[in-house]
C-alpha cells in the first residue's frame, strides 16, 4: 500500500472526484493525505513536495497547485517531487493553456516521464502523450458519486426537460481575430452542429501540419512533435471557449422544432465573474438560477422527465460525468451522440441525438406518460451498465495498475 497525496480543489466538481478517489484509495488500504496549497506559499510548497520520498502525488486537474509553474523557477513544481506522480485528466490534456504554456507543460511531463503516469478519459488524450514520448497512459472512464436511485413515473416528474449548466445565445460565441482560423474553426463547428458526433480533432491537425511545416525555426523532430501537440491543444480550447454559445443554439434549434417545457439551470455565467448580465435564450426556454448543492441537483435529475446533456467541445470521444450522475441519480439523460457511448451501455441509441431534431423527438417521446414503463426499464438497464463498466473503483483499478508498472 502507498502513501498517496491527493490536493484539495477549490473547483466543486473536483472536490468531488478527489473526495471520492480519496475515499476508495483508502477503502483499498492507502494512506491517503489531503494537500491543501492554500496553507503554502511559493517557497514551503516546493520545501514540502521535496521531503515526500517513496510516496504518490495523485493531481486530479491541470488546475492543481502541483501542475503550475514554480514563479522564479526553470519547472514545474511537480517536478520538485521525488516519488511517483499520477495525473488523472478529467478534461481536454491541455484545456485553457497557452500555446507556450501547453509547450511547457509537455517538456515538463517529459522530463518526469520515467516516474509519471496519465490517466484520460479522452482517447486522443493518450495518443497525444504516446506521440511526445510519454508511454505510462491509459484510458479510464468517468463516473459518479451518486448511488443509484429508483426513478419516478414521468406522471409524477415535476419538471419537463432539465439543462443543468452553463448556456448562452449564438451570438455570445467568442471569434477569432485571424480571419483563415475563424472560417476554419467557424467551419468545424457549423459540422459540429448539424451532426453531433462530428470530431473535432482530427479535423484540425491538417491546418496545424501545415502551419508547422512553414516555420523553419524547429528542426529537432522532439520540438515538432511537443508543438503540434501543443498547437492542436490550444485550438482544441479556442472551440472549447465556444461551448455556451455552441449548447445554447442547439437547445434554441430543438426548441424551435418544437421542444417545449424546457428549464435552463445556470444559464448565462457572469454571475461567476461579479458582472451584472443574464442572457437568456429564446423560444420559450425558461430559465432558473445555478444549482450546486448535490442534494438539490440530485432531485433535479430525478424529477425531470428528462435531462439533457450537450458535451463540452473540448471532448470528441468522453461521456462525460452528468451522463452518469443523471442515471444513478434515478433520471434520464439524452446525451450528444459520443464515440464512447457504446463502450458504456448497450441502451447508446435509445438515450442519444445526433441533431436538433433528434433531440426533439426523444424529449417528447420520453415526456410522454404513455411511454412510462419504457422510460423506468431504460434507466434502469442504463444505471446496471454504469455500475458494470464506469464507477470510482474502475478509475482506482487504473491507478493501482499505473503505479504497479512504475
Amino acid at each position: 500500500m502507498s502513501v498517496v497525496f491527493l490536493e484539495e480543489s477549490p473547483t466543486p466538481i473536483y472536490a468531488r472526484i478527489a473526495r471520492a478517489l480519496g475515499q476508495e484509495l483508502a477503502r483499498r488500504g492507502h494512506e491517503v493525505m489531503l494537500v491543501k496549497p492554500s496553507g503554502f506559499s511559493t517557497a514551503t510548497f516546493p520545501e514540502f513536495l521535496r521531503g515526500q520520498q517513496g510516496a504518490v502525488y495523485l493531481s486530479t486537474a491541470g488546475s492543481n497547485v502541483i501542475q503550475q509553474r514554480a514563479e522564479g523557477r526553470p519547472g514545474h513544481f511537480f517536478e520538485e517531487f521525488p516519488g511517483r506522480l499520477v495525473f488523472l485528466h478529467q478534461d481536454a490534456l491541455l484545456g485553457g493553456l497557452s500555446f507556450e504554456a501547453a509547450q511547457s507543460r509537455l517538456r515538463a511531463w517529459q522530463r518526469v516521464a520515467g516516474r509519471s503516469a496519465h490517466l484520460c478519459i479522452e482517447p486522443d488524450s493518450v495518443s497525444a502523450l504516446a506521440a511526445v514520448g510519454i508511454g505510462h497512459a491509459a484510458w479510464v472512464p468517468h463516473a459518479s458519486e451518486f448511488a443509484a436511485t429508483t426513478p419516478l413515473d414521468t406522471a409524477d416528474c415535476r419538471h419537463g426537460a432539465s439543462f443543468v449548466g452553463h448556456a448562452l445565445p449564438w451570438s455570445y460565441q467568442p471569434r477569432m481575430a485571424n480571419a483563415s482560423l475563424e472560417q476554419l474553426l467557424g467551419g468545424l463547428l457549423e459540422q459540429r452542429s448539424a451532426q453531433l458526433d462530428t470530431a473535432l480533432h482530427p479535423a484540425l491537425l491538417p491546418w496545424v501540419d501545415r502551419s508547422l511545416s512553414a516555420f523553419s525555426g524547429m528542426p529537432d523532430a522532439s520540438d515538432v512533435a511537443v508543438s503540434r501537440q501543443a498547437y492542436v491543444h490550444w485550438l482544441r480550447g479556442q472551440c472549447n471557449l465556444r461551448t455556451m454559445a455552441f449548447r445554447g443554439r442547439l437547445l434554441e434549434q430543438a426548441a424551435a422544432a418544437g421542444m417545449t417545457d424546457v428549464t435552463v439551470y445556470g444559464g448565462d455565467p457572469a454571475y461567476l465573474h461579479r458582472v451584472d448580465r443574464q442572457a437568456t435564450l429564446g423560444h420559450g426556454i425558461r430559465h432558473e438560477p445555478p444549482v450546486y448543492d448535490d442534494a438539490a441537483v440530485h432531485g433535479i435529475y430525478r424529477s425531470s422527465a428528462c435531462s439533457i446533456n450537450i458535451s463540452s467541445l473540448q471532448f470528441d470521444h468522453a461521456v462525460v460525468n452528468r451522463v452518469h450522475d443523471v442515471f444513478m441519480a434515478g433520471g434520464l439523460c439524452l446525451t450528444d451522440r459520443r464515440p464512447g457511448l457504446p463502450e458504456l451501455t448497450r441502451e447508446h441509441a435509445d438515450i442519444s441525438y445526433a441533431t436538433p431534431d433528434e433531440l426533439h423527438d426523444r424529449v417528447r417521446h420520453f415526456s410522454d406518460p404513455r411511454h412510462a414503463s419504457q422510460r423506468r426499464a431504460l434507466i434502469a438497464a442504463v444505471q446496471r451498465d454504469v455500475m458494470a463498466h464506469s464507477g470510482y473503483p474502475k478509475v482506482v483499478d487504473g491507478i493501482e495498475q499505473v503505479l504497479a508498472r512504475m
